[in-house]
């Protein structure tokens, strides 16, 4: 959790200060950007690789690797601060081992917890990167002003490294005492059975909206709420509530699936839920009915995030669980095509709420679809 926290944290920590970081590297802010984007654009193509080399190497060392990786790039990101292309590559190689932390939570959940506790621990690791970009969002701009510019990311550049020694002296391979034995096919296997599934692909798109309606309201924020005159004070706390109840829904919604043992009528209940909260967002006005709107869409809809995962882990066994989240991972990186078609929506028609609508519409069609499919054995197993 701890590195998953810092990786999004150092994904996001230039977009609050790109105006400051385009006049000190004398680049755009569009180059500014790309930093951020880089993420989503190197974990389409690294995501399957990551969870290979999860299943073929282990946890431990994977991660390790991958943490390793992440201290040095961000040590080179605060000694280079002042030069964009050495920032770049150093973001680059932050992307790169991003999957392997977080196509791994899966799998450290079914090694070390039974499965009627899984949804629920899988909604505790969601916690981490949510934290993550608030965090980065919040902080980088008071640390900017307060330590300067390139003080803060080498701040960022220990916080970095004390993650990564801890990770390699507290983590473990195996807990002392196995959850228990769920023999799994090999990786290359479990990617065909992955694919074969029908089932996957609905919860794949189920994934890919969730991700979708979440990025594309935190991205947009601005221009969603521009027409009801809020202040710039009033559209951060927008941003800052979707987060908030983004945290609380990956901490309840999984809980409450555990709790009941249902998986399906959770999933499909809180998708159905989200739309009340989707179309306040997009149709009312004044502060305080769309502040609310936000809190109830956020909980629902970013806690479908976590049980998704656990859910699509259960329904593709016997796949190794990295299989199954890589492949969903990618899903999830695709929504930056929704959010970029709501950016064009909004340039040729002036207002985002035809392509809000579209997305609610989306969920209500595949909340009926998901009906058809069937309830996780691992529940009915460990129940």
């Amino acid at each position: 959790m701890l590195c998953n926290t810092l990786l999004p944290g150092l994904w996001i920590c230039y977009a609050p200060v790109a105006s400051r970081a385009a006049a000190l590297w004398g680049v755009s802010e569009v180059q500014v950007g790309l930093l951020a984007m880089t993420f989503m654009y190197v974990y389409v193509p690294i995501s399957l690789p990551a969870s290979w080399a999860l299943e073929r190497f282990g946890y431990r060392r994977s991660v390790g690797f991958a943490v390793v990786v992440m201290a040095l790039a961000a040590v080179v990101r605060g000694v280079f601060a002042l030069d964009y292309a050495l920032v770049l590559a150093g973001t680059v190689a932050l992307a790169a081992i991003q999957p392997l932390v977080v196509n791994a939570s899966t799998k450290l959940v079914a090694r070390w917890f039974p499965a009627r506790e899984r949804a629920t621990v899988i909604g505790l690791a969601f916690v981490a990167p949510v934290l993550g970009v608030a965090l980065g969002s919040g902080l980088t701009p008071i640390l900017v002003e307060s330590l300067g510019f390139a003080p803060t990311y080498r701040a960022y550049a220990v916080a970095a490294m004390i993650a990564a020694v801890l990770f390699l002296i507290f983590s473990r391979e195996q807990p002392p005492t196995p959850a228990g034995f769920e023999p799994r096919v090999t990786i290359g296997e479990g990617f065909g059975v992955v694919l074969r599934k029908p089932e996957f692909y609905l919860l794949g798109a189920a994934f890919f909206l969730a991700f979708a309606i979440w990025d594309g309201v935190a991205t947009w924020v601005e221009g969603i709420t521009r027409a009801r005159g809020f202040s710039p004070a009033q559209v951060g706390a927008i941003g800052g509530l979707l987060s908030l109840a983004g945290i609380l829904g990956a901490l309840f919604l999984p809980w409450l699936s555990d709790r009941l043992q249902r998986r399906r009528a959770v999933l499909i209940a809180a998708l159905l839920l989200c739309l009340p909260g989707l179309a306040g967002l997009t149709l009312l006005g004044g502060f305080g009915l769309v502040a609310a709107a936000t809190l109830w869409l956020g909980v629902f809809i970013v806690g479908c995030v976590p049980l998704i995962s656990q859910y699509a882990v259960e329904l593709c066994y016997p796949a190794p669980e990295p299989a199954s989240t890589g492949v969903l991972m990618i899903a999830s990186q695709g929504s930056v095509l929704a959010i970029t078609l709501m950016g064009w929506s909004y340039a040729r028609l002036g207002s985002f709420t035809p392509a809000l609508l579209t997305l609610g519409a989306l969920v209500l069609i595949v909340s009926f679809v998901l009906l058809r499919i069937r309830e996780s054995p691992a529940v009915h197993r460990s129940g």
